[in-house]
């Protein structure tokens, strides 16, 4: 299946492309462009980067294709403090800068860093990580943006430009400024995309088409599905532009875009097993089992050890799955008066996910999860940008958004999850009763409890024609057992904002900002389950099972109040009413009506036209929201807004070979939206404080033309400022019986987290890049770039358990390849991750499985060959 659509991808790709690419001669790349002025539209208007007081990378799209960024997974490596992650599936895509990102596992949570494409607001995180074809340019702005990008930008912004349809004075198309690209690699990587201009009418009309294909094989196995099936490449997408400016004053520019991914994602290797307890023993020496025995020994699952993680082989049965369609329409229009332009973005977006789990991570049929999700938006943005007088510059305009959000999640039981618990059982008697070794769920110790008061009465007779022997309780699950969430979220927000800049001298700049944003947002949730009989009276069991310990021959299992508290487990299914993610309830109707402030107060000194110095303070806002997630009927479904502060000292500086920029920065976050998985579901709540606070330091260096060095260093302390109710560890006292430094009340399933790393962030990030041109002949030259990035040890999970301290790696990428000048056409041979680090992502507690702890790999070493020929 997938080779025939990569086939007929591959051929309405090249056909497209035939009709719309022109011939015309080749233009040289020169490595002089290394250091040109960069213009970046982070405060709303074009600008030399260089020239504002804002941390901001920007990625050109010449040097997106040196270094060969194809998406947002491989533009981290480039970008500091940018963090790019994706977990179970690739709907669960994470961004983060500075220390500070949102999960996307809870289709109620917004990104803290916000996203934009071509100026429209992406509200789901997972819609821009398909591949990035045709862009102009890629800008990465940190820190707090809550003034001209508004909600959901605390930690800072992503925007992203498309090549738009353009001739040389950028206002129509006379040229194609066209390309087309082909690769092919290891594990049957085949990519293909084109673009090109398509004049209409001179200096009036044009159009621009852009289309590309993604395929390859998956670099996890499956011990049942085979090898190379699981994080495969499956992907398509294409834009179409219309641009029309029939005047100096006066522009138009429609963008409407379509893009899918299905793909089988994400694989979950074993990072550490629990098949026994390495740290210690029962109290006779013998080994402490853990559910990978259980599995192993009644259900001959195949199960891994940590050991074997570089082999990249799992066991389910059934592989993940995941899909997502993205599509939309905008239309902007800038019209200029004689000292301000007014511009208008209007947008549709719809964004649809389906994913599928083996959410037991085994191939023992325990149970799956599956998640769909709809959501759509309706944006409208005007701005006046302009001057004032010769020392006045100002951005003002009012935004609108609006979202509907379905989500349909299922978690469903399947034949081998009864029996698991009856394993539990024997895994509690095995382990000798020692603490960190009872069942692991508490299903699993009422079933033990259960049935050993039913064996010990067995003898016992019953009355007079009367019952027999207390029966065993009955399957605390059923096969095909089921708990569905069917959440409706409606969301409307509104927004003003200004941003000022006074020009103070020839030297000196102040910018002020403010911006208002009021929320409203409504849940609607429904809660079915299969039929269930009438939940267990947990006091009720507790009581008569500790008579029935007190004294077991005396017991009388047939009192009313023993039938009365036993009946309900004998009914199948009785398990569901105690765990969150399963439990019946009512359904919910929540609604959120929310309102900031935010804004920026800036200073900068232009020492000379080269140098720029410059401080700021700023405030971020993301909206708070209601959680989609079942969970327990006692907490809220509603979380609170997240909120930040930053300050920040900053240098930018030209000189003659050589470009850097240093940023030092301090942010506090206050309300921190926390979602962590906590073995059944997430815990998703308002964290307290975190603190982040670091420098960055970008350099470009071309000593001469033929060679540029590009280095990006980051040095970042992200922790918990405070975090009373945090989750707890899981795996570290299953193997060694240490107790969680931060639970203070044993009986309080929630561990302060304060003073605690946040995940997935280094202290220290090194970025090099060096790019070497060497003339063959007249028209044809190499050029080769390595590159090395440097990642210190890291947390992977909110939980902070040593056993998820991933340690210090380092991984390199090497570019070689010939430039044909005067066909412009180029061919590399490329090679990613040359020394196969077995890299990962979070690492996280298998679900019922305490000690089992799964991450999620990174790419192993890949290469391949890529054929470019760009037109004019």
């Amino acid at each position: 299946m997938k080779t025939s659509r990569t086939a007929a991808n591959a051929v309405t790709i090249l056909i497209i492309a035939g009709t719309m690419i022109l011939p015309a001669h080749a233009q040289q790349q020169q490595s002089s462009a290394f250091l040109e002025e960069i213009i970046v539209v982070a405060t709303k208007r074009p600008e030399p980067l260089q020239d504002i007081p804002v941390a901001v990378t920007a990625v050109t799209g010449d040097a997106l294709e040196r270094s060969g960024v194809e998406d947002v997974y491989t533009l981290q490596e480039q970008a500091p403090a940018l963090t790019v992650s994706r977990s179970q599936n690739s709907t669960t895509t994470t961004f983060g800068i500075r220390g500070i990102g949102t999960s996307s596992q809870n289709f109620g949570l917004e990104s803290s860093v916000g996203l934009y494409v071509d100026g429209v607001y992406r509200a789901r995180q997972s819609s821009v990580i398909n591949n990035l074809v045709d862009i102009e340019a890629i800008e990465i702005l940190r820190g707090p943006q809550g003034t001209l990008f508004g909600k959901n930008t605390p930690s800072g912004a992503i925007n992203m430009r498309t090549v738009m349809p353009s001739a040389n004075d950028g206002r129509a198309a006379t040229d194609t400024n066209a390309f087309v690209e082909a690769t092919a690699g290891d594990y049957g990587l085949f990519n293909i995309s084109a673009a090109s201009n398509i004049p209409i009418i001179d200096d009036v009309l044009a159009l621009r088409g852009t289309v590309f294909s993604s395929q390859r094989d998956g670099y996890v196995s499956d011990a049942s599905f085979g090898s190379d099936v699981i994080n495969d490449i499956d992907r398509f997408g294409t834009r179409l532009q219309l641009y029309y400016t029939p005047n100096d004053r006066f522009d138009l520019r429609v963008i409407g875009d379509y893009s899918e991914i299905d793909e089988v994602c994400c694989a979950a290797l074993t990072r550490q097993d629990n098949i026994f307890a390495f740290g210690r023993t029962g109290p006779q020496g013998q080994p402490i089992p853990g559910t990978d025995f259980v599995l192993r020994t009644l259900f001959g699952a195949t199960t891994f050890t940590g050991a074997e993680f570089e082999d990249r082989t799992m066991a389910l049965n059934q592989l993940p799955r995941a899909t997502n369609e993205d599509r939309g329409l905008s239309v902007e229009m800038n019209y200029d008066f004689e000292n301000t332009t007014l511009t208008s973005i209007t947008a549709w977006r719809a964004f649809d996910t389906t994913d599928e789990i083996d959410a037991d991570f085994s191939n023992v049929d325990l149970f799956t999860k599956r998640n769909t999700s709809e959501q759509s938006s309706l944006s409208q943005e005007l701005r006046l940008s302009g001057t004032f007088g010769e020392r006045v510059t100002y951005v003002s305009g009012i935004y609108y958004f609006t979202q509907d959000l379905d989500a349909d999640n299922t978690l469903t039981t399947g034949a081998n999850f009864a029996d698991f618990f009856i394993g539990d059982c024997l895994l509690f008697q095995l382990g000798g009763q020692q603490p960190g070794t009872e069942p692991s769920t508490a299903q699993g110790q009422l079933a033990c409890l259960v049935d050993g008061i039913a064996a010990a009465t067995a003898g016992v007779p019953g009355p007079p024609n009367g019952p027999g022997p207390l029966p065993p309780a009955a399957d605390a699950f059923v096969n095909g057992g089921f708990a569905r969430e069917i959440m409706l979220q409606e969301h409307t927000s509104w927004a003003i904002f200004s941003q000022v800049d006074f020009e103070l001298s020839d030297a000196w700049r102040l910018t002020v900002g403010l911006r208002y944003t009021d929320e409203d947002k409504t849940l609607n949730g429904s809660y079915l389950q299969n039929t269930l009989g009438p939940p267990p009276n947990l006091a009720a069991i507790g009581a008569e099972t500790a008579l029935f310990l007190s004294n077991p021959a005396a017991y009388n299992p047939y009192t009313p109040d023993s039938l009365g508290a036993f009946g309900p487990l004998r009914q199948p299914g009785w398990g569901a009413y105690l765990l969150d993610v399963t439990r019946p309830r009512a359904p919910s109707n929540e609604t959120l009506d929310d309102e900031q402030v935010s804004g920026t107060i800036k200073l900068s000194w232009y020492m000379n036209d080269s140098t720029l110095f410059y401080a700021s303070y700023g405030t971020g806002y993301k909206s708070g929201g209601t959680n989609t997630d079942r969970i327990n009927a006692a907490f809220s479904s509603i979380f609170e807004a997240e909120t930040s502060e930053a300050i920040e000292i900053g240098m930018k500086a030209d000189f003659d070979t050589a470009r850097l920029n240093v940023a030092f920065h301090n942010t506090q976050i206050d309300d921190l939206q926390a979602n962590s998985f906590t073995g059944l579901g997430f815990n998703l709540q308002n964290a307290g404080k975190a603190d982040t606070h670091g420098a960055e330091v970008e350099l470009w260096w071309a000593p001469v033309d033929a060679v540029n060095v590009q280095l990006a260093y980051t040095w970042l302390i992200a922790e918990f400022d405070a975090f009373a109710n945090g989750t707890c560890w899981v795996a570290t006292p299953f193997h060694t019986g240490q107790a969680d430094p931060g639970q203070t009340d044993p009986n309080v399933p929630v561990c302060d987290r304060s003073g605690d790393r946040l995940p997935s962030n280094p202290e220290h990030n090194v970025f090099l890049a060096t790019n070497f041109f060497f003339p063959l002949t007249g028209s044809t030259n190499l050029f080769i770039r390595p590159e090395i990035n440097y990642y210190s040890d890291m947390m992977t999970d909110g939980n902070n358990e040593p056993l998820k301290l991933k340690d210090a790696y380092q991984v390199y990428n090497l570019r070689v390849g010939l430039e044909f000048v005067d066909w412009d056409a180029s061919v590399t041979l490329w090679g990613r991750n040359l020394a196969d680090e077995a890299d990962y992502e979070t690492v996280f507690d298998v679900p019922i499985q305490d000690g089992k702890l799964n991450a999620y790999p990174r790419e192993p070493r890949t290469w391949g060959l890529t054929f470019r020929k760009n037109f004019e």
